[in-house]
């Protein structure tokens, strides 16, 4: 064999030589950048985990009616604007609908109503039936406006209207409900006036060629900020019984506010819906709310 056909196998060889160390070196950088690529990978999840880790979980909780709503927490007395105005409508709804009839609940054939059996509560004439609905949102009053607000407004004008009988009934409709404003409170206190425009809308229910009668409702409603009950404290009310004083006490104040006074408000920009409409009952169910002066 010649020389130059030995130095060519020889050559030969080395490229092969040459061809696998470069296909090792590629797998090489190939392997390298996948780790690399994983690792940063394990990086980004790291630092996902870590921000769910710290983040506020949000709590649940399920109302009786089975609803379910996201609680937020906020510090010591503060209350969201929002919630504020919630509450207002939510307190006011429950105050001035009356019917003779339950609310619907879970469970309860829309067609069927139950009739309210009422709770009795004692006011200037004795004690007097009122619904079961107005007193569960009394108890998003103070205790001294709840017994001036219920015994010497409430009841006797319902009594009168012979709710509970089934003569008469009141819806509320809310239509204007302005932003929260901040009041000065004494030491730590947190107040709040907000101002609203609604009607009442009463109707005679015995009477065949009665007509609906809209009385305009302005007030403003003064809040403060309370101790609300604890989760467990709700969660353990959530019972079926609509008397039962610990539920209906705990979801009344589950929003960690309370009305303490109702003025008037007149609307500078507003005119009164239909203000020559009066009901004809003897007493005129859109001014029970007389309460002693709020701070300003």
């Amino acid at each position: 064999m010649s020389d130059s056909f030995k130095d060519l196998v020889v050559l030969t060889k080395l490229d092969r030589s040459r061809g696998n160390e470069n296909k090792i070196g590629l797998f090489i950088l190939v392997t390298l950048g996948i780790s690399v690529f994983n690792l940063i990978l394990l990086l980004v999840q790291a630092m996902g985990i870590n921000g769910i880790a710290h983040r506020p979980m949000p709590t649940m909780v399920q109302l009786v009616n089975g609803k379910t709503i996201e609680v937020k927490a906020y510090e010591g007395k503060d209350r969201s604007p929002q919630l504020i105005k919630d509450f207002t409508v939510g307190s006011l709804n429950k105050l001035f609908t009356w019917r003779q009839y339950l609310p619907v609940a879970a469970g309860d054939d829309p067609r069927r109503p139950q009739a309210d059996p009422g709770v009795p509560v004692e006011s200037k004439t004795g004690k007097i039936l009122i619904p079961t609905s107005v007193w569960g949102g009394s108890w998003m009053l103070a205790d001294k406006f709840r017994e001036e607000f219920l015994g010497n407004s409430i009841a006797p004008l319902m009594a009168q209207l012979q709710i509970l009988q089934g003569k008469s009934e009141v819806a509320f409709i809310p239509l204007d409900i302005q932003d929260p404003v901040e009041v000065k409170g004494n030491g730590d206190e947190r107040l709040w006036k907000i101002q609203i425009v609604a009607n009442l809308v009463y109707r005679a229910t015995l009477d065949a060629t009665a007509t609906e009668k809209v009385v305009p409702f302005n007030k403003t409603v003064y809040l403060r900020a309370v101790v609300p009950p604890s989760l467990t404290d709700v969660d353990s009310a959530a019972s079926n019984d609509r008397k039962d004083l610990s539920r209906v006490i705990a979801m009344a104040r589950s929003a960690g506010l309370e009305i303490y006074a109702i003025e008037e408000y007149t609307p500078q920009d507003t005119k009164p819906i239909l203000p020559d409409l009066t009901p004809t009952a003897p007493v005129d169910p859109a001014n029970p709310t007389q309460s002693p002066a709020a701070p300003q």
